[in-house]
């Protein structure tokens, strides 16, 4: 079990970041992830896995202005 956004989801031991991203169908430009407090560069997320209770933060940039 992993805390995504503070709710709790159930994912195997071992899924990549990239895996997650995709399975939740997450487009993964414009966005940050954060894994126990740490910032996960985008480069790193077909190779950095993910463990039981791991606190994931998935946080997308959305643009705006006038």
């Amino acid at each position: 079990m992993l805390t995504i956004n503070g709710e709790p989801a159930a994912t195997a031991t071992g899924t990549t970041i990239l895996a997650l991203l995709t399975a939740r169908h997450t487009p993964i430009e414009h966005l940050v992830v954060e894994v126990n407090g740490q910032i996960i560069h985008h480069t790193e997320f077909a190779t950095t896995t993910l463990q039981t209770d791991d606190q994931v933060e998935i946080i997308t940039f959305v643009g705006g202005g006038r």
